[in-house]
């Protein structure tokens, strides 16, 4: 194959033009993990309809168990009772990609199955383990991914996306939804298209059980009360993905409200090392329900929060922790303003993703 590269199309694009399966590679990349994990499920959804033949129909390479010898015998096999065969290689730990060796194999699986007619391959990646570098100047990676998958971008939605979603997602679940309880909706909980998807599924239950079909403010207060929990997670969230301007806003916003450093730092700490915990029961193949009797976390902050641990990675996750950990010490120690001591921590995470520590 030659060095020319696929140029990257949007998700938008992927949905109207690939709403039926065509072999290939693909490699999901950008900020939006939910509606990036989403058409990945509708994939398999398509590929893998008969479970009685998965095995030999849904490949899935992970951290634990992935092979470039593994990848390369999946690209040859053959389908069983369907047309097409699924292969994903899921977060795999690209970031700790160094050298030329590290994908080279990789690279004569990948160009196999560029030029099968009955493989699809999905490279399934989020920002803490992949670096597609910016606009004129990819990435080593993304320079050779480029050569055989064709990137499709799963970029932040807009805020006037998000809210015409919310409100379909209301009215899929017969509930009137106006476009001001949407935003404000919104407003409250953040932009996070997972935890957004929680809260509805909350609201709706919550109406259908009042046997009422029409949104209001009221309700929005009630089942989705403020609090430092919701902030605090998405500043941390925001942090693991190197959003730095999400990051910044909601500690300016949490700083407007005069919430307490310590308190915050010390529900970031929690959400980290409750990441850290799912991970590892996660890996080990552990429900989310069990997992929540084991942490001690509600089962559905437990479900969320698993989604979550398993797009991270474990050294991410342990790096972070530390930083958090020196940042609490200082709190004890230093008179700088300790506001800053969070900013600091924002931008020495950043530093540690431009460094490859995680």
């Amino acid at each position: 194959m030659s060095d020319k590269q696929n140029r990257p199309i949007s998700a938008e694009q992927y949905r109207r033009d690939f709403k039926n399966i065509k072999p290939g590679v693909y490699l999901f990349y950008g900020s939006e993990n939910f509606i990036k994990f989403r058409e990945l499920k509708n994939l398999r959804s398509k590929i893998c309809t008969d479970e009685n033949f998965e095995v030999f129909n849904h490949f899935v390479f992970t951290r634990d168990n992935y092979t470039t010898e593994a990848v390369y015998s999946a690209v040859l096999s053959m389908p069983m009772m369907s047309d097409y065969k699924l292969i994903e290689l899921y977060e795999l730990p690209f970031a700790e990609y160094r050298k030329k060796e590290d994908t080279e194999g990789l690279e004569a699986a990948l160009a196999a199955a560029a030029e099968s007619e009955d493989t699809v391959f999905v490279i399934y990646t989020t920002p803490e383990n992949f670096d597609p570098g910016e606009g004129k100047t990819p990435s080593a990676l993304m320079k050779m991914f480029s050569k055989y998958a064709l990137p499709v971008e799963f970029a932040h939605e807009t805020t006037g996306r998000i809210v015409q979603w919310v409100q379909k997602h209301f009215t899929s679940d017969r509930i009137v939804a106006e476009l001001a309880e949407c935003s404000y909706l919104i407003e409250l909980v953040g932009h996070d298209m997972t935890t957004l998807s929680g809260e509805i599924e909350k609201l709706c239950a919550y109406l259908h059980y009042k046997e009422r079909d029409k949104l209001m403010r009221a309700d929005i207060d009630l089942v989705c009360p403020h609090n430092k929990e919701i902030g605090a997670f998405d500043f941390a969230d925001a942090i693991l993905d190197g959003n730095n301007e999400k990051a910044f806003y909601i500690l300016g916003d949490m700083k407007l409200k005069n919430e307490p450093v310590p308190v915050i730092l010390g529900s970031i700490i929690k959400i980290y090392t409750d990441l850290y915990s799912l991970k590892h029961y996660s890996d080990a193949g552990i429900t989310a329900d069990e997992a929540a009797k084991k942490t001690g976390l509600h089962p559905y902050v437990a479900k969320i929060r698993m989604a979550k641990a398993k797009m991270c990675d474990r050294k991410m996750l342990e790096a972070i922790i530390a930083l958090c950990s020196d940042t609490d010490a200082s709190l004890k120690s230093s008179s700088v303003d300790d506001y800053l001591k969070l900013e600091r921590l924002i931008v020495q995470a950043s530093q540690y993703r431009k460094r490859k520590i995680f």
